[in-house]
């Protein structure tokens, strides 16, 4: 998270408040935005005394769900023709994901807030797959409730230092990226092979 950003926080309980409504909004849009590092050092101030705990986290749960609606209205106004479906890789990783709300529903947002960095995503894929307003709302709640839960827990109980918590709160995220990567690697590789197989289906 950037110096400009800390000092923010850190000037005002105002600034800070504000910041986490916005950037958690934003992370939802603009996935680089660095919003639950700005929530977690939020909650971690929140845990000395210099923030008001309920505050920050109503902050950071109307954002998130600020951004989560927003992300599904794009989803559902603008369909495939938005954001980075350019590729012929995205476009089967979309039609994956709305196989699985096809197969499994709403609740599969339940796991959004989970996977920084793809989370918006999913909103994005239930918006295209016109997945209804009520429960896109129910379970993006339920799992924004979870995650800032986690957030907040890490924030005033995993170190009496910032750097203790970010340090933790980044090997999280380190470990999901890996996954989403070899995940990245494997599905590109199927779809090589599957190719290569239709242009050569008397190859083996």
């Amino acid at each position: 998270m950037s110096e400009a950003i800390l000092e923010a926080v850190r000037s005002s309980a105002w600034a800070a408040i504000g910041l986490c409504a916005l950037l958690a909004w934003l992370e939802y849009i603009f996935p680089p935005a660095p919003g639950d590092t700005t929530v977690l050092f939020a909650f971690f101030l929140a845990g000395t005394g210099s923030l008001p705990l309920p505050a920050v986290a109503a902050a950071a749960f109307v954002g998130s769900l600020a951004g989560a609606v927003t992300a599904y209205a794009a989803g559902r106004s603008w369909g495939r023709s938005y954001f980075f479906l350019r590729s012929q890789w995205a476009h089967r990783e979309l039609d994956r994901i709305e196989g699985a709300f096809a197969r499994h529903g709403a609740p599969l947002l339940a796991l959004n807030r989970f996977l920084p960095g793809v989370r918006g995503l999913f909103l994005y894929a239930a918006g295209i797959g016109r997945v209804g307003w009520r429960p896109v709302l129910v379970y993006s709640t339920i799992s924004n409730v979870l995650w800032l839960a986690l957030l907040a827990w890490g924030g005033t109980h995993l170190g009496s230092s910032w750097e203790e918590v970010r340090v933790l709160f980044k090997r999280y995220v380190w470990g999901v990226g890996i996954a989403i990567a070899i995940y990245v690697i494997w599905s590109i590789r199927r779809q090589r092979r599957a190719a290569a197989g239709l242009r050569n289906p008397g190859a083996g």
